[in-house]
């Protein structure tokens, strides 16, 4: 389904300019042996597999992995791309971060197109999702980071791409600037020689999401469980604002919506990553169960938890 394009959102000032040059993160010095891919963190550097911090409110067990797979391919599908087309990405030396990699499936999925020579770096708090650094393609490298963190020395400035994707759960008071200064820190800055790197971040629409039936149709329980997770995320309509405040230029918004032919799968995706979100923060197994068979019986007669998809495309521009 074709996007609608935002622009424009009404700006908040509030908002203050984010420091994203401190001296804390400056590129290493070339001459120096600081090969990334020798000595980045996680399963190419140390032997840690999760990150000090690690405030992660789903799930990382097989059923959880097997749930972001799923996901995956589902978002591919309704964006028709994993790199918007707007992002340049022929460069034989392409460098790709992929920030909250999860199990890593968006990046090999890029990979396995990309010429030998580009390097795709996957980051996330925790690898326990992630195959054996062993059977890894030699194109991608995975790295455990914790977003609210100064990037390793190694990466400022590093990357043409940075793309994260559903991180909702981890934005902090409604703020998504502590974040947004981090990623924005991986990205190569423009200069005479190069073009500024680009961010794609991808999020659920939270506010929105709604609970469709057939005529007539109950969705009671849906709608219970669709609340426990929806949340008061006004930051998403004020973040193309906050990006043009801090370092970015062309700054563009797209929304995305899937037809009610696609709706059951959708709708189980959210369910799923309900259970775990219950079984991990809410902590109460008979009910959380109870809730689940009841809500799945709505959907098998025809409900279902609608979910549009955001997704914004910024240029870094200094």
């Amino acid at each position: 389904m074709s996007p609608s394009l935002t622009n424009e959102t009404e700006t908040d000032q509030t908002h203050q300019q984010l420091d994203t040059t401190s001296s804390d993160c400056v590129p290493v010095n070339s001459q120096m042996d600081t090969n990334p891919i020798q000595n980045g963190n996680g399963l190419n550097g140390s032997n840690g597999r999760v990150k000090k911090g690690d405030e992660y409110a789903l799930m990382r067990d097989c059923n959880a992995s097997a749930r972001l797979t799923a996901q995956h391919y589902l978002w591919k599908d309704l964006l028709g791309y994993l790199v918007h087309p707007d992002i340049p990405t022929r460069s034989a030396d392409l460098k790709v971060a992929d920030v909250a990699t999860g199990n890593g499936i968006w990046l090999h999925d890029l990979a396995r197109h990309a010429p030998p020579s580009a390097e795709f770096h996957g980051f996330d708090v925790s690898l326990d999702q992630v195959g054996h650094r062993s059977w890894l393609p030699a194109n991608i490298h995975m790295h455990t980071w914790n977003v609210f963190e100064e990037p390793p020395p190694q990466f400022c400035q590093y990357f043409d791409v940075v793309h994260v994707r559903l991180i909702t759960v981890v934005i902090k008071n409604n703020d998504p600037r502590p974040v947004l200064a981090n990623l924005t820190k991986l990205l190569s800055t423009l200069s005479m020689n190069q073009p500024g790197g680009f961010l794609q971040w991808d999020e659920v629409d939270t506010i929105t999401c709604s609970v469709k039936t057939v005529p007539g149709g109950s969705a009671e329980k849906l709608d219970q469980l669709n609340s426990q997770l929806r949340g008061n995320d006004t930051w998403k309509y004020q973040l193309v604002d906050i990006m043009r405040q801090n370092q970015y230029s062309e700054v563009s918004l797209y929304n995305y919506e899937y037809g009610l032919g696609m709706a059951r799968f959708w709708n189980d995706i959210y369910v799923s990553t309900w259970k775990e979100f219950a079984k991990n923060v809410l902590k109460t197994p008979e009910e959380s169960d109870e809730l689940e068979t009841r809500g799945m019986a709505e959907a098998r007669e025809g409900a279902a938890i609608i979910t549009p998809k955001l997704v914004w495309v910024a240029k870094k521009h200094k």
